[in-house]
């Protein structure tokens, strides 16, 4: 039993996902889904999807913003500020959905599957760098 340790995985094996890929696929879910919500749920169904794009578009963007100013030297001042901004997000977004709902503008089905572009353009960038081989 030697004490040298061979670590696992090193710093430069991790790639880390860039803004740019998880928009660029967000974009690419949104049309995918809109366009399949359009052949097969109809124009508001498609609609929805794209409203739904936009909130996530705009979730994503308050989010990067909120934890930036989380993270700055200068948020120890304002804390409690900067984490009610952050979790005002959520209120925001579910009151939006919560008013898509009692109107009826548009299927919440599709305004959730939407604002799921996010999470789907993150699984396929994770996917990408690990299929990739460079990763």
């Amino acid at each position: 039993m030697g004490d040298d340790f061979d670590p696992l995985t090193t710093e430069s094996a991790v790639r880390p996902i860039s803004h740019k890929g998880i928009l660029v696929s967000m974009a690419v879910v949104i049309l995918a889904a809109s366009v399949a919500g359009f052949a097969f749920g109809g124009r508001a169904f498609g609609i929805g999807v794209i409203f739904g794009g936009v909130l996530s578009f705009a979730n994503y963007f308050w989010l990067d913003r909120s934890t930036r100013a989380i993270f700055s030297p200068t948020a120890v001042a304002s804390a409690g500020i900067l984490a009610a901004k952050y979790i005002l997000r959520y209120a925001a977004i579910g009151s939006v959905l919560m008013l898509i709902y009692l109107t009826g503008a548009f299927p919440v089905a599709a305004v959730i599957l939407g604002l799921a572009s996010f999470s789907f353009a993150v699984v396929l960038q994770g996917l990408k760098n690990i299929f990739s081989g460079s990763a």
